[in-house]
């Protein structure tokens, strides 16, 4: 049944995932495995409320689950809470350092707090451990594009190499990038 729940979200079926993921935890309560997928799954719907319970109850049973904690740092992420998604994210990035989508999302909670210098350092880890990670050449484009003074040949390098790993393209990227 994980599998199915798997296979369902791999394919963006996040509400036949949901269910699935939600059948196999009724099997098995405490599983931290399932319940980060099934946060997972409802970030995806939307579901934040749901979600968030779900990842506090899968790190109240590890702590120390870096993949929970990314999620629950995404989570908050996404709400906004910047301090919440950093903390989050720093303790995942020191349990497990070589996760690419990690560092990227550190990466994003660093800038929101106006910390460039180490956003800049966590995304560039990011292309290190995953080099064709389009998502995070794209945020370090958006980073050269915006820093004063700009740096637009490392943007527009990284924006190039986003967009040929599949990242799409972005008007307004393209116009930063076009000034002289």
């Amino acid at each position: 049944m994980a599998l199915e729940a798997q296979r369902a979200y791999t394919n963006q079926r996040f509400d036949e995932a949901e269910k699935k993921y939600l059948e196999t935890l009724s099997l098995a309560p405490d599983n931290v495995y399932t319940l980060a997928n099934l946060g997972a799954t409802q970030m995806e719907l939307n579901k934040f409320t749901d979600a968030e319970t779900h990842l506090k109850r899968a790190l109240a049973l590890d702590s120390e689950d870096a993949f929970s904690l990314a999620l629950f740092g995404l989570l908050k992420f996404r709400q906004s809470k910047t301090d919440d998604a950093f903390d989050a994210l720093s303790r995942a990035a020191k349990l497990d350092p070589d996760n690419a989508q990690t560092q990227n999302y550190l990466g994003l909670a660093l800038a929101q707090k106006g910390q460039r210098e180490a956003a800049e350092a966590a995304f560039r880890k990011a292309i290190q451990l995953a080099p064709g990670y389009a998502v995070a050449h794209y945020n370090l484009a958006v980073y050269y594009a915006t820093q004063q003074p700009p740096t637009r040949e490392l943007a527009r390098w990284h924006y190039q190499k986003a967009v040929s790993v599949g990242h799409p393209k972005s008007d307004e990227l393209e116009k930063l990038l076009a000034r002289n």
